[in-house]
């Protein structure tokens, strides 16, 4: 079989076997790919130059995904089978993470504080978003232990979200029960709904039943 190239649009590099196309890569990864017009290849070579031109593919598809934000192992690998590269997707993964561009531990960190700032979860619902994400539990539990929780914070966002709801039992109830789905514990809740009562004549009495 004889392999033959033609430039396309960008850096873009269309090899062809016997004058049929086969595969396009990138200029930089091609000079590296020892092609040259007329080469004369065996089912072999043709086969490994194919899947090393699907790896630096799916490698390139990541490293645009992680130019636009950053994600965790898992998302990447999920974004790439659906693009196409199922063979390939766990290779250009591993690579990215050997050269520090995927990296999970960071990920979890930069999520943790999104969450918190944006969302404003609570440590429960927190971990399970970092599962989710495919975290490993040692990396959750190491960025879990580093992360303060400030009951200031909860309540502030009991006043400004929830505060009209607190003039009833019912209230309070629904309140509990969308605070404990944001991730926060009972104790959180009803120690934070104390705290906003203060000395006020009316008390906010909760039960976790």
């Amino acid at each position: 079989m004889k392999l033959n190239f033609k430039e396309g649009k960008g850096d873009k590099i269309h090899v062809l076997v016997d004058g049929e196309y086969y595969f396009t890569v990138d200029r930089n990864y091609f000079a590296l790919m020892d092609i040259y017009q007329g080469k004369e290849v065996d089912g072999d070579e043709l086969a490994f130059l194919g899947q090393q031109a699907e790896r630096r593919r799916a490698y390139n598809c990541a490293v645009g995904y992680l130019s636009r934000r950053d994600h965790s192992s898992k998302e990447l690998l999920l974004k790439l089978h659906q693009k196409g590269y199922k063979e390939s997707a766990e290779y250009a993964v591993e690579k990215l993470k050997n050269e520090g561009y995927a990296d999970d531990e960071r990920f979890a960190r930069m999520y943790v504080r999104e969450l918190i700032n944006i969302k404003k979860y609570g440590k429960r619902r927190i971990e399970q978003e970092l599962y989710r994400k495919g975290i490993d539990r040692e990396i959750i539990s190491l960025v879990m232990e580093e992360t303060e929780f400030n009951e200031d914070e909860l309540c502030s966002l009991i006043t400004r979200k929830y505060l009209r709801c607190l003039s009833d039992e019912k209230g309070i109830k629904k309140t509990v029960a969308a605070l404990m789905r944001m991730g926060y514990s009972f104790n959180e809740i009803k120690s934070a709904l104390r705290k906003i009562a203060g000395d006020e004549e009316y008390y906010f009495e909760v039960s976790d039943e």
